[in-house]
């Protein structure tokens, strides 16, 4: 490849040439890798790597260009996010070591929701908005509660 000059190219006005590879590395000044950009397994993504190597970010798509991105928490055993897109709809998403979580989300079918799960991973509080606009909460003094 050859080598350009930056300063040649910024006073002409034009772009430097694409570079066209499957994957880039970028490292911090200690040359440990901290940005990965790739689609070398058929799925392009870009990780974020802290410090300590692992995934910190990651935002990628899947096999039918849906997308996600998936937040890692530094300290250990605590929840994680992630936001994304598959073949049911639309989810935000908070998971916790043991089973607890909770959800926001949107199906394709046009319902929406918001489930709260214990860390026993049993669903405590659900509330859910039909398509149609009817309401059911569940969940709330062990009852369900359904509104029109």
């Amino acid at each position: 490849m050859p080598i350009i000059d930056v300063q040649e190219h910024c006073m002409q006005h034009t772009p430097p040439p694409p570079i066209v590879t499957s994957e880039v590395r970028i490292v911090d000044a200690a040359g440990a890798p901290r940005i990965l950009m790739s689609a070398a397994k058929g799925t392009p993504s870009i990780v974020l790597t802290g410090r300590d190597a692992k995934p910190a970010v990651t935002v990628q798509l899947d096999e039918q260009d849906r997308p996600s991105v998936k937040l890692a928490n530094p300290v250990a055993g605590g929840p994680t996010a992630a936001i994304e897109i598959d073949d049911k709809g639309a989810h935000v998403k908070f998971d916790r070591a043991g089973g607890a979580s909770s959800y926001l989300f949107l199906n394709n079918a046009g319902v929406s929701g918001m489930v709260l799960v214990a860390s026993q991973g049993v669903r405590r509080v659900s509330v859910l908005v039909a398509a149609d606009g009817k309401v059911t909460i569940d969940g709330l003094n062990g009852k369900a509660t359904t509104a029109p």
